[in-house]
């Protein structure tokens, strides 16, 4: 009897040390980083995120995951919970209106001011501005969707700056964001709205290959607060995502921005 007990024990020992807590056996898994990230930012986020890596080698295996879209269309994403950590979005408006309902830790913060272009075929004479969409030659002009994109927004603004809006609005082909219309720019479209940012890596590339000029305007085109971009933190609990978010806020990534077509204040 005796003996049986003790074997008893001793099984049951085996048993407990075998369903030991979780916490006495820490994860090893790698840090993620779930970022949702305007357009306009489709090329230089890798580089952020590169040089992120290299200021902070205890993340080097650290798997961060970006998606690309309207700063509208993840806003949407965002309210119907996905899981992301941090939200770059191409205005404040969106970032401001997450807060305002709680969905944010923190307020936003303003990381750059966003350069609207316009690039358009050779064929068209540009030296006078944006006016030159008027003329008939000009077929279709394509901009991001203004409920969607804050460029949209701002094409729109320059556009009736120019005293052509109204002159122009049939021909206007709407992109769901600033890299789908830049896809309508070098296939289908004589003028686009886009990003200057977009202007670099593989579309800049895209950009020189069509043959396309480009038009620049100044801050007095359109209203600034609709291209002054803002960020926000959505969770406080990952390490990684609140490290990124200071390091957006530095030096080294203010001149990265500057590098790829922003403003940065």
């Amino acid at each position: 009897m005796k003996r049986n007990m003790l074997v008893l024990l001793f099984m049951l020992q085996l048993m407990v040390s075998g369903c030991s807590p979780a916490s006495e056996h820490p994860s090893e898994d790698p840090a993620v980083l779930h970022i949702a990230a305007a357009a306009n930012l489709s090329y230089v986020i890798d580089k952020l995120t590169g040089l992120f890596l290299e200021r902070f080698p205890r993340y080097a295996s650290a798997d961060i995951r970006v998606t690309k879209a309207s700063s509208g269309s993840l806003t949407a994403q965002i309210r119907n919970h996905a899981p992301y950590d941090i939200f770059l979005a191409a205005n404040t408006a969106y970032p401001e209106a997450l807060f305002r309902d709680s969905l944010t830790v923190g307020s936003p913060v303003v990381y750059a001011q966003g350069i609207p272009v316009l690039v358009y075929r050779k064929t068209f004479d540009g030296s006078q501005g944006p006016g030159f969409l008027a003329e008939g030659q000009v077929e279709r002009i394509a901009i991001a969707q203004p409920e969607l994109a804050p460029y949209g927004q701002a094409a729109e603004d320059i556009m009736r700056k120019a005293g052509v809006y109204d002159r122009v609005s049939s021909r206007l082909v709407y992109g769901s964001s600033v890299t789908q219309t830049f896809q309508h720019a070098v296939t289908a479209v004589d003028a686009a709205f886009i990003a200057k940012s977009l202007l670099y890596g593989d579309t800049g590339n895209e950009v020189q290959k069509a043959g396309l000029l480009t038009m620049e305007f100044s801050p007095d085109e359109y209203r600034q607060e609709l291209l002054r971009q803002a960020m926000v933190l959505l969770n406080g609990r990952n390490g990684i995502a609140a490290d990124f978010f200071d390091f957006l806020q530095g030096s080294e990534a203010k001149e990265v921005f500057k590098q790829y077509g922003y403003r940065v204040e």
